[in-house]
C-alpha cells in the first residue's frame, strides 16, 4: 500500500479524532471510517487496523507498523499521545503540524510555479531557435529550405523538446518515488548546498516535537531519542543522533549527548541544558522545534523574495543569447548570400 497523500492523512486523522471524542472504541472507529470514507486507501488502512486491533494488536504498533504510508511523524505522536491517554492532544498536534506542512507545501509551489513554468518555456525556445529557426534561417538568403526538408526539421525539434520535457519529469518522478536516490540526493543538499537549512530545519522540527510529545508521556529520554530519531534519513543527521544516543548509554548527561551530535544550533543546546537543570525538558524540546520553524520561515521568506528576480536575470541571459546568435546568423547569411 503507498503512502497517503497529505489531504488523506488529515481527512484520517481528522476522523480519528472527532470519533474518539465521540467516545468510540479503535475498533468502532475504524469500523466507521471503513464503512464512511470514501476513499479507497483510507477505506483500505483503516479495514487493515481494525483486522489489527481485532487480532489483539496494539494501535501503537498497528501505527508504527505502518508509519511509512500515514507519516512516521504522525504516527510517533499519536503513539506518545496513546502511551500517555491524551490522544486527543496528541491528534490536535498532528493537524498542526499536517497544516504547518500544507502552509509549507502551499507556500513552496506559489513560489515556484511561475519561476518553473518561465525557465521550462526558455528551455523550449532555446532548443527550438538551435534546432530549427538558426537552422532555417541560415540558408534564407541562398540555397533555401524545401518545405519538405523544413517539416522534417520542425517535425524533430518538437520531438527533442518534448523528449527535455518527459526527461526533466522522469527525473524529477524518479527521485521522489525512490527512497534510495532520495535520500542520496538529500545528503548532496546538506553536504554541498545552502539549501542544508530547509531540508535539515525540516527534520528537525519534526524531531523535536515528537521527542518533546514522547518525553511528556513518560516515555525515557533514551527510548524516547532512539524512537524520535528515526525521523532522520541524511547520513551527518543519522550519525550526529548516533554519538547522540550512544553518549547517552555511557552515562552522560542530555546536553552533553547533544552537543556530541554537532548538528544543532546554540539556542537548541542552551535550550536543552536549561530544560535540564529544570526539569522541563519537554518544553524546551518544543521552544525548540519552534526556533527551527521559525529559522526555515525566514528562509523560506528570504528565497522567495530573490528567486523572482533571479529568475528574471536568467531568462534575461537566455533571451540575450538568443538575441546575439540571431543578429550574427543575420548578418552572416546576408554576407554569405554576396
Amino acid at each position: 500500500m503507498k503512502e497517503l497523500r497529505l489531504s488523506e492523512k488529515k481527512q484520517f486523522f481528522n476522523s480519528i479524532e472527532s470519533l474518539y471524542s465521540a467516545g468510540f472504541s479503535y475498533t468502532d472507529i475504524f469500523q466507521t471510517i471503513e464503512s464512511s470514507t470514501l476513499n479507497q486507501n483510507i477505506k483500505h488502512l483503516a479495514r487493515i487496523f481494525k483486522s489489527g486491533i481485532q487480532d489483539g494488536m496494539p494501535i501503537s504498533d498497528l501505527l508504527m507498523k505502518y508509519k511509512e504510508i500515514i507519516g512516521a511523524q504522525y504516527a510517533m505522536l499519536f503513539c506518545a499521545g496513546d502511551k500517555s491517554g491524551r490522544v486527543e492532544d496528541a491528534v490536535k498536534r498532528i493537524r498542526e503540524e499536517i497544516k504547518r506542512t500544507e502552509t509549507l507545501k502551499s507556500s513552496l509551489i506559489g513560489a515556484l510555479t511561475y519561476p518553473v513554468i518561465l525557465f521550462l518555456g526558455c528551455i523550449g525556445v532555446l532548443i527550438f531557435c538551435q534546432s530549427f529557426f538558426f537552422k532555417v534561417f541560415e540558408v534564407m538568403y541562398t540555397t533555401g529550405m524545401c518545405p519538405v526538408t523544413k517539416m522534417i526539421l520542425f517535425v524533430t525539434t518538437i520531438i527533442k523538446i518534448a523528449v527535455v520535457y518527459a526527461l526533466i519529469a522522469g527525473s524529477v518522478c524518479y527521485v521522489a518515488l525512490n527512497k534510495q536516490v532520495l535520500c542520496r540526493v538529500l545528503d548532496y543538499i546538506v553536504e554541498k548546498t545552502p539549501f542544508a537549512v530547509v531540508v535539515n530545519n525540516i527534520y528537525f522540527i519534526n524531531f523535536f516535537y515528537v521527542l518533546a510529545a514522547s518525553y511528556d508521556a513518560g516515555i525515557p529520554i533514551m527510548e524516547s531519542i532512539e524512537l524520535a530519531s528515526t525521523l532522520f534519513k541524511t547520513k551527518q543527521s543519522i550519525y550526529g543522533m548516533t554519538r547522540t544516543v550512544n553518549m547517552l548509554k555511557n552515562g552522560e548527561n542530555v546536553a552533553s549527548s547533544f552537543i556530541a551530535a554537532q548538528l544543532f544550533s546554540p539556542f537548541a543546546l542552551s535550550q536543552i541544558a536549561a530544560g535540564e537543570k529544570t526539569g522541563r525538558l519537554g518544553q524546551a524540546f518544543r521552544d525548540v522545534a519552534k526556533d527551527y520553524d521559525n529559522q526555515l520561515q525566514n528562509f523560506l521568506n528570504v528565497f522567495i523574495a530573490w528567486l523572482q528576480p533571479a529568475t528574471i536575470v536568467i531568462v534575461g541571459i537566455i533571451v540575450a543569447y538568443i538575441a546575439v546568435t540571431f543578429y550574427k546568423k543575420l548578418y552572416g547569411s546576408m554576407f554569405s548570400a554576396f
